[in-house]
């Protein structure tokens, strides 16, 4: 039976093909890998668990290995819920640039705020705690891990308030198949 193939991806409700959003584009490139073994999902935590406690303007600049051949798809920072004021606060307030060591490459021309990398897409909620699962905020394009697989990643902490940061990376990461 041929069938018109459907990405998983594309059945969270919440991501509609929209002008001006490339969410659905990117789904799209990543479909055909969902239920590939050659790759699994691989999550890296930037900085380092002893660096993640940041003091008040505080710059920390982090080196990441990923597995050469993996692809980032995104970044995890969901905004945080607040049951008591009923309401949707802002994720810990930073600025992020991402350099690929083996490309010589820039994330982005200058160093972006954390409200660019963070969303609210929620998929679960605790009915306990205010612990919320969420989607993803993708890329516009994978970004194929290449060479070395080295990055540099130099975060600045902007709200003036000491502050825990954790910035974390969705990866694609290639497995070995026998």
């Amino acid at each position: 039976m041929n069938s018109i193939p459907i990405s998983p991806l594309s059945l969270n409700q919440l991501t509609r093909d929209y002008w001006g959003q490339y969410d659905p584009a990117i789904i799209a490139q990543l479909a055909a890998l969902a239920n590939d073994p050659c790759y699994q999902i691989k999550f890296y935590k930037a900085p380092a668990d002893d660096q993640e406690v940041f003091a008040a303007y505080g710059y920390v600049t982090y080196g990441l290995r990923i597995t050469p051949g993996s692809i980032i798809f995104g970044f995890y920072l969901p905004c945080v819920v607040n049951l008591e004021a009923i309401s949707l606060s802002v994720p810990p307030q930073f600025t992020v640039q991402i350099t690929d060591v083996s490309l010589e490459h820039k994330f982005w021309d200058q160093a972006v705020s954390s409200l660019m990398l963070s969303n609210f897409k929620p998929t679960f909620q605790d009915g306990e705690t205010t612990n919320m699962g969420s989607f993803p905020n993708l890329l516009c394009a994978p970004h194929p891990v290449v060479g070395s697989g080295q990055f540099d990643i130099e975060i600045q902490e902007t709200s003036g308030a000491a502050q825990r940061i954790q910035l974390v990376i969705g990866v694609l990461e290639v497995c070995g198949v026998s």
